[in-house]
């Protein structure tokens, strides 16, 4: 008999605090903790880019956040997160709209921007020049390297890419497991040592994937009653759970 499992999780709090700091990350990090104690209080437009999983939406919320503490009272600071559905960017639209909905914004972050098309690129330009003009930022976190993004627009690339920009570049596995390990523990999960070696050489080194498959181990585990052990996985591997 199966245990019905409900879903309890909490989603994940990003904050500086709770970030592993690695080599792929660390320049960045730093980057924008100086930011955050700038003296002239100024935040210049931010472009953060690198592979699926390098801690992107991490960093961007835990800096909007940090940032919206210090600004002034009646000020704000927003981040837009796509829509799995079309329209995929329904709140930009909105924006590009109504200009008086960005009136208190200090700073804008935009995660997740994918290849840029004709629309999207519209849309960017519009709030980009907007928020330039209030003296607030754009921040944009996107896989595409500066190189590739928005090729048929320079114009809007050079816009975009004027301020600070940011590489984030994958952790080599003795992080990646360090990372499996604190991501399970946030979600109250015990992943053993053995597992998250197996986990991490054998089935992924995306972050974002090995969350996909904690997410699932977790689930199982409870619904047959199991540790989460690597006989388990192997039992998921073969009935194609994993």
């Amino acid at each position: 008999m199966m245990q019905l499992v409900l879903p309890l999780s909490t989603p994940p709090r990003y904050t500086f605090d709770n970030l592993i700091v690695h080599e792929g990350n660390e320049g960045a990090v730093t980057a924008l903790r100086s930011l955050l104690f700038s003296p002239d209080g100024v935040l210049p437009h931010i472009f953060l880019f690198g592979p699926p999983g390098t801690g992107k939406t991490h960093l961007l919320h835990a800096f909007i956040t940090e940032w919206e503490q210090k600004s002034a009272p009646g000020t704000h600071a927003r981040i837009i997160i796509p829509q799995k559905a079309e329209p995929r960017f329904e709140e930009l639209e909105e924006l590009a709209a109504r200009p008086d909905l960005m009136d208190s914004l200090v700073a804008l972050a935009v995660d997740d921007v994918p290849r840029i098309d004709r629309e999207l690129g519209s849309l960017l330009l519009v709030i980009f020049n907007k928020l330039t003009r209030m003296g607030a930022a754009l921040l944009i976190a996107s896989c595409e390297s500066p190189a590739h993004f928005s090729p048929d627009d320079p114009h809007l690339r050079s816009r975009i890419l004027s301020g600070l920009v940011l590489e984030l570049t994958p952790p080599e596995d003795p992080v990646r497991m360090l990372i499996l390990d604190k991501m399970a523990r946030d979600k109250n999960v015990r992943i053993p040592r053995e597992v998250a070696g197996y986990l991490v050489t054998r089935k992924s080194r995306n972050i974002k994937e090995l969350e996909r498959i904690v997410d699932i181990l977790d689930r199982k585990s409870l619904q047959l009653k199991r540790r989460i052990t690597v006989p388990l996985i192997k039992l998921l591997e073969e009935d194609g759970l994993l």
